[in-house]
């Protein structure tokens, strides 16, 4: 019962899929029967979304040539549907508001890359600087009663467990996963517990032994407000200059009477 269902899905979404695939060819060979395929200012491939559009018809049919020749063996040609994911996005190019929104995003990419290099150095300081403070100090004592633990020695002479906390920074790689944690505000506060209560390399922890520690970890945070509101300021200038084009796209009249 559940693999006829199953079979049955699988014939309609693939007729469904064949029958988008034809009036996405009905309508580039139409577009480009106005427009012009490359020569002229508005011809077809002068588009992204012809361009992605063109892209989706050719594997589509791809797909369905190849069916067609060796039938039964679609599962073999699954990197053919993958482009079929696409397929939403056309929508946005019919949308304005989403088609604002997605050129907003697209050129966010390159000035979004300069913050990255930003927080990659902001992140490597701080790794390097967790490693220099904290290295063989994030250990604690596992096991029935640990109150008369001071050292590791102590917590393997009473048969427990010495145990290194899941976050810490004894290496750099380890570090730079701590302060990402950090910086995902997930966790932050247990980590920053756990700084203040380290004493040493194989000493057990004791509550709020060192308060300047506190020190690293808020201006952490703080920095870490810093980058977001970067990140947001960015995409918001973006967001208002892809605006304002499109208002003068869509109203040259206008622009031009100001002018």
């Amino acid at each position: 019962m559940w693999s006829t269902c199953a079979l049955q899905e699988r014939r309609i979404l693939d007729r469904s899929s064949n029958f988008f695939a034809f009036v996405f060819l009905v309508e580039m060979l139409l577009k480009v029967t106005v427009l012009g395929l490359v020569f002229g200012k508005e011809s077809y491939c002068r588009s992204l979304w012809n361009i992605m559009a063109g892209f989706l018809v050719v594997t589509s049919g791809a797909d369905i040539a190849i069916l067609l020749v060796t039938p039964g063996k679609r599962s073999s040609l699954g990197i053919l549907n993958i482009p079929h994911v696409l397929r939403p996005l056309r929508m946005v190019e019919r949308t304005p508001k989403l088609r604002l929104t997605m050129e907003a995003l697209l050129r966010s990419v390159k000035p979004m890359g300069n913050i990255i290099v930003i927080c990659g150095i902001f992140f490597f300081f701080y790794s390097i600087l967790g490693v220099q403070l904290f290295k063989g100090k994030f250990y604690h004592c596992v096991g029935g009663n640990v109150t008369t633990i001071t050292n590791k020695s102590d917590c393997l002479s009473a048969n427990y467990s010495w145990v290194r906390k899941e976050y810490n920074f004894d290496n750099l790689i380890q570090a730079i996963i701590s302060v990402f944690v950090m910086y995902s505000m997930d966790g932050w506060v247990n980590l920053m517990y756990d700084g203040l209560d380290a004493v040493g390399v194989d000493q057990q922890p004791v509550a709020n032994y060192n308060l300047w520690m506190l020190l690293y970890f808020i201006s952490f945070i703080l920095m870490s407000f810093i980058l977001l509101d970067m990140f947001i300021g960015m995409m918001v200038e973006t967001f208002h200059k892809c605006q304002l084009e499109q208002r003068k796209a869509n109203d040259p009249e206008s622009e031009q009477q100001n002018g």
